[in-house]
Formats: structure tokens, sequence, C-alpha cells
């Protein structure tokens, strides 16, 4: 008996699947720099993407709330 593959998500919605290579860029990018909060922001959204939860890729946290900056006194 042979199984019936079904496609994924993102293969069913090539715009996603844009957006979640470009997030995975993203990620890469603000690791690279340091800003670690903004890049674990991209990777969670590009995680809800490839389970298909488009609600929780759609909540976004402000950057203003993530970017670290280094304090001199």
């Amino acid at each position: 008996m042979r199984r019936k593959l079904e496609k994924h998500f993102l293969e069913l919605n090539p715009h996603y699947h844009l957006i979640y290579y470009q997030l995975l860029k993203e990620e890469k990018q603000w690791n690279t720099i340091g800003q670690y909060w903004l890049g674990k922001e991209a990777e969670r959204r590009a995680k809800c993407l490839l389970n298909g939860n488009i609600k929780d890729y759609e909540t976004v946290t402000p950057s203003d709330k993530l970017y670290y900056t280094k304090k001199t006194f």
C-alpha cells in the first residue's frame, strides 16, 4: 500500500516560502553583528512559517525592545 505524500505548507504557498528564506538570511545577519535577540526573533518567525503557523508569524516584537546597545558610563 502506497501512502500519498502531502505537500508542505511552504510548497503550497510560494510567497511564504520566499519570506521564510528572507527570515533565515536576516537571522544570520543579525547574529553576525552580535544582535542575538533580533536574530532569535527572525528565527522564531521562520519556525512559525515552517510549521504553517501564520498567526504567530505575524506577531512581531518591536525591534526597539530587542536591539542591544552597549552603554558607556
